[in-house]
């Protein structure tokens, strides 16, 4: 294999992570300094000059306190979020099973924490919510995973796995709400399940406290108030076979003017769940354990999650869209092959200080907390 040279982020990117440091995970504070250089990879070993403490820049990165050499480590997440299994990406990056079998729960951790630490205070105009079929060890052992995403810029919020029950969408509703700054101005699109309906007006209404009636007796339970500016839609679809037959629209929660102004804005003409389902459809390429009708299957759940979260990081980061792409002012080329629009893009570029983003570049950000063993 050829050795591949990776460029390191500057130093002004990189923060203490010692939790009992006064500027512990804030970068830039001009408070690191190179104590020297190790390894084959040249890696930096810091020094703190606010607490004293020493610690390599790899502390609080997928690649802290691994010991096959980066190229392979990256190329291990690449094959992972790829859609090969752990076997064939250990045959293909020649390192053994239980390297990738590690690298695998790594990544997955680093990749959770890097989205918690780096989606929040999203102002969104809709969301779309589903869940993907799934099982880990045997299928008497389901392993379902939901998502909520902005289907205008393709953001996934909010990921969880379990099993398809009310648990599971209060779980995704908890989440998705730390996300969002604006949970009362919104609508949703979702599917027919019945959890999607009953529980959205406790995570997404206003909760009042409506008065007693006379001095004694029990104070009423909270109670949930739905404003015009909310809304919820289920798309219901009919199937015979496999052919959707017949498409039942229900406005189960706020005004139908609310979720006309939203699909204006998105440029739909009737509710749908397009984005999300389209999302499901990558998702089952991308992560081997999500390929229907294959013989690679997770016999651990949370191996499962790991591989889910990495590849809903590198959706977010590193995957480029061509829903995305941006038209070009004059088209570029030969007239036969005029180029219309500017290079694909992901969803959200981040400031990597780094040329361009991939799992290279991702497997090196640092997250504060994030020092695994």
């Amino acid at each position: 294999m050829m050795k591949t040279e990776h460029t390191r982020p500057p130093i002004e990117s990189l923060a203490c992570v010692e939790s009992d440091c006064d500027l512990y995970g804030q970068p830039g504070q001009g408070n690191l300094t190179v104590r020297k250089v190790y390894g084959k990879d040249n890696l930096r070993y810091l020094r703190c000059t606010c607490c004293g403490q020493e610690f390599s820049e790899r502390k609080g990165t997928a690649l802290w306190n691994t010991k096959v050499s980066e190229a392979k480590a990256v190329s291990v997440a690449e094959h992972l979020s790829e859609g090969c299994s752990q076997e064939s990406t250990a045959r293909l990056v020649k390192v053994d099973i239980s390297v990738v079998q590690r690298l695998n729960g790594v990544i997955g951790k680093h990749g959770h924490l890097f989205h918690a630490e780096r989606v929040k205070d999203v102002e969104v105009e809709a969301l779309q919510a589903d869940e993907r079929h799934g099982f880990s060890d045997t299928k008497q052992q389901p392993a379902w995973e939901a998502e909520v995403m902005d289907p205008q810029s393709k953001l996934v919020l909010a990921h969880v796995q379990g099993r398809r029950d009310e648990t599971l969408i209060r779980r995704l509703y908890e989440d998705a709400v730390k996300r969002v700054s604006n949970r009362h101005d919104l609508v949703l699109f979702t599917d027919g399940e019945q959890s999607y309906a009953s529980l959205f007006p406790e995570y997404f209404g206003v909760a009042y406290r409506p008065s007693r009636n006379g001095a004694a007796g029990r104070r009423p339970n909270i109670r949930y108030r739905i404003p015009r500016t909310l809304a919820h839609v289920q798309i219901i679809k009919r199937r015979e076979g496999a052919r959707v037959v017949e498409v039942d629209v229900r406005y189960t929660h706020g005004s139908r003017t609310r979720a006309a102004q939203a699909l204006d804005t998105l440029g739909y003409t009737q509710p749908n769940t397009s984005a999300i389902e389209r999302r499901n459809g990558t998702a089952r390429r991308m992560n081997v354990y999500q390929v229907r009708k294959s013989l690679a299957f997770s016999r651990r759940p949370d191996a499962k999650e790991a591989l889910g979260w990495w590849g809903v990081t590198v959706y977010n980061w590193c995957r480029k869209h061509r829903s995305l792409r941006l038209p070009l002012a004059q088209p570029t080329g030969k007239k036969s092959t005029n180029r219309l629009h500017q290079p694909w893009r992901p969803v959200s570029p981040i400031t990597f200080s780094l040329s361009g983003n991939s799992c290279s570049h991702l497997s090196i950000q640092q997250v504060p907390g994030d020092n695994l063993t």
